[in-house]
Formats: C-alpha cells, structure tokens, sequence
C-alpha cells in the first residue's frame, strides 16, 4: 500500500520536489502535499499515475491473492 511517508521517500530518493512530481505525474502539487501528510486518501487512479512515474510496481492484496500491474 502506497503511505504518505513511503511516497515523500520514493519521491526524495529520485530527487524531486513536490512541484516536479506534481508536473510529471499530471496530480496537483497541493494533492500531493496533502497526500504525503497523509491528510488526503489516495485513490486507486492517483496510485497508478504516481507509481507510473515514479517506476514504481503497484500490488493490490485481495483476501491474500496479490496482482502485480507493471
């Protein structure tokens, strides 16, 4: 599951700002700002786009069944 804090650490380590994963992924700075305070639920369709371009696989856990998307 894609956290507040494992975002802002994912995007920390490739070395961009808010403002440039905001341009990059097509999300609002301030989204992302509140995402990673975690005062903002991220949604499925956010998740993709922000793991999309941060090269990062989504997995979804279902009753113990995990799907990997690339």
């Amino acid at each position: 599951m894609l956290t507040g804090s494992k975002l802002r650490a994912i995007r920390a380590a490739w070395g961009i700002t808010q403002a440039e994963l905001a341009q990059l992924s097509g999300v609002s700075p301030t989204a992302i700002a509140e995402f990673e305070k975690n005062k903002r639920e991220l949604r499925t369709d956010t998740v993709r786009k922000l793991c999309k371009t941060l090269g990062v696989v989504v997995t979804y856990s279902v009753k113990g069944a995990q799907f990997i998307e690339d």
